[in-house]
């Protein structure tokens, strides 16, 4: 599967009498680039809850929340984020531009989410539901590293973590970001 333009999201809602009804959106996807023009990321913002515990039932239908990047504890996001290939064709010892040199909104907090002593290295307060769609991309962690394929299925709970596509074909997950809160 390789990152769709855009892509239909059916959101259900309940009325206040009870009765269940829904509404189509579309989403169109957004690509990223480096300081020096390269793609680095695309993304499509699917969904996203406020901060929280929701609730549901009559007439509880929260809007649509993507901003910021990460959820506070509690709130969700939910979207499609694909890899771009290696620039440079995926040789040996040849990485993906940096996450962090993409242009993406200061205020997003997904900048500040990087660790500039440790290239690509960021974290968040969130447990990260990563299902890979398509392609293949290392993901790096402190202790190690490991290629993560199309099927596979990450569970990330809050650890400094990198992703690197060192290869040719762009990698594509679907990511659902639940907020937490950081124990130190």
């Amino acid at each position: 599967m390789s990152h769709p333009e855009h892509t239909r999201v059916i959101v259900t809602s309940t009325h206040p009498d009870g009765e269940s009804d829904f509404q189509v959106q579309v989403h169109a996807s957004h690509t990223e680039h480096d300081e020096a023009g390269n793609p680095v990321f695309s993304v499509t913002q699917l969904w996203g809850t406020a901060d929280g515990t929701g609730t549901v039932g009559p007439g509880q239908n929260s809007e649509q929340v993507s901003d910021p990047w990460f959820p506070g504890p509690g709130g969700t996001r939910f979207r499609f984020f694909t890899f771009m290939p290696n620039a440079s064709g995926g040789g040996e010892g040849e990485t993906t531009p940096q996450l962090q040199d993409a242009q993406i909104d200061a205020g997003s907090g997904f900048v500040d989410s990087f660790d500039p002593d440790r290239p690509g290295m960021h974290i968040s307060d969130s447990v990260d539901y990563v299902h890979v769609l398509s392609g293949e991309v290392v993901m790096e962690l402190e202790r190690g590293e490991i290629t993560v394929r199309a099927g596979d299925v990450i569970i990330m709970r809050g650890g400094w973590h990198n992703w690197r596509n060192e290869t040719d074909q762009p990698c594509t997950v679907a990511s659902v970001m639940l907020g937490t809160h950081r124990k130190s």
